[in-house]
């Protein structure tokens, strides 16, 4: 038995692993005998991806990203603040003359008040490090599309219907006031609609989350 080990640690003249344990082959002037050490810490080593390697490239792309649709959602909130001040004074004096349908009204209240709330949120949790998922913030911005299109093609009509009219002179610069909107309306839709493009394709690319 002991040539047979003697044997077989002739091919392994340092150690080798059996049982979790190190057996080495000490060679003495007189003896050969074994040494059984404490169980073997397998220590494996891990390679870097080429992922890894391009890592601060990975970073700067997300931060360019996230910088990009910071500044599209400041424009989208300025636009949007805009809105609701033009919107208030022909809203509020359309008792006697109607300057915008009551339907109209209130369209266009939820549209900028809902996206105005929603897009304060966004800029705060951005400020402290909670991205919206860019998913969310696609579905969002879609959403904010459409109803823009919407505000804007019903307040283009109405400001045609009320121009159109001539039993009475109407107010111009409501009537102004109107058309101001509609057509910051129509400017904000094309602002969200590249917001929808650019979140896609930062998404689909990897650099949002």
């Amino acid at each position: 038995m002991v040539g047979f080990l003697d044997n077989f640690l002739e091919n392994f003249p340092f150690s080798f692993v059996c049982n979790h344990s190190v057996v080495s082959r000490i060679d003495d002037a007189n003896t050969n005998w074994l040494h059984f050490s404490a169980p073997l810490i397998k220590i494996s080593r891990v390679e870097m991806s080429p992922a890894d390697d391009n890592s601060f490239a990975t970073t700067n792309g997300n931060k360019k990203a996230t910088y990009t649709l910071i500044c599209i959602k400041i424009v989208e909130l300025c636009l949007l603040i805009c809105c609701l001040g033009l919107i208030d004074e022909p809203a509020t004096n359309s008792h006697l003359r109607v300057f915008i349908t009551p339907r109209v009204m209130a369209l266009c209240y939820v549209t900028f008040g809902a996206l105005v709330i929603y897009t304060a949120i966004y800029l705060i949790m951005t400020l402290f490090g909670d991205m919206t998922p860019w998913r969310t913030a696609t579905l969002w911005a879609l959403v904010g599309f459409v109803l823009y299109i919407a505000v804007t093609a019903l307040l283009f009509r109405d400001w045609s219907t009320t121009k159109d009219r001539n039993y009475w002179h109407p107010n111009m610069h409501r009537l102004d006031l109107v058309m101001a909107t509609a057509s910051i309306s129509l400017v904000t839709a094309l602002v969200y609609l590249l917001d929808v493009l650019l979140t896609i394709r930062f998404g689909v690319h990897g650099d949002l989350e």
